[in-house]
């Protein structure tokens, strides 16, 4: 991989990092504090960019691959790793793959809450 893909790859994940940073402060304002509305707000918004730009890049306004990658894995990446997870369980749907779409589904999310709860158990033993 070219250094310049590398460094607006890098770019892209600094921008969705700040991008979320900022949504979160704003639903802290904006939002009870009851329900964790920004993380909510970036996943689902995450994930209408990612098939909003998959649909895009792959249409009549053909992105090139370096393009979508730096949209895709960086900015989305920086922004919130569950639009990738969305759309990866729609495409197998799409695909007719119910068994693995249903797997990736429950799998992940199963999988997830465990690392959460490793972690925080891990901290707690920690600290």
């Amino acid at each position: 991989m070219a250094w310049s893909h590398l460094f607006g790859l890098a770019v892209a994940g600094g921008l969705g990092t700040l991008a979320r940073a900022g949504v979160a402060e704003l639903t802290l304002r904006w939002c009870d504090r009851d329900f964790p509305w920004g993380t909510f707000a970036v996943n689902v918004f995450g994930s209408f960019l990612f098939g909003l730009i998959t649909a895009i890049g792959r249409g009549r306004f053909a992105l090139s691959t370096g393009l979508e990658t730096v949209l895709l894995v960086g900015f989305l990446g920086g922004f919130t790793t569950y639009s990738s997870f969305a759309f990866q369980s729609v495409d197998l749907l799409e695909q007719g793959r119910l068994l693995s779409a249903t797997a990736n589904l429950i799998g992940t999310t199963i999988a997830a809450l465990l690392a959460v709860v490793a972690g925080l158990q891990l901290g707690r033993l920690a600290g």
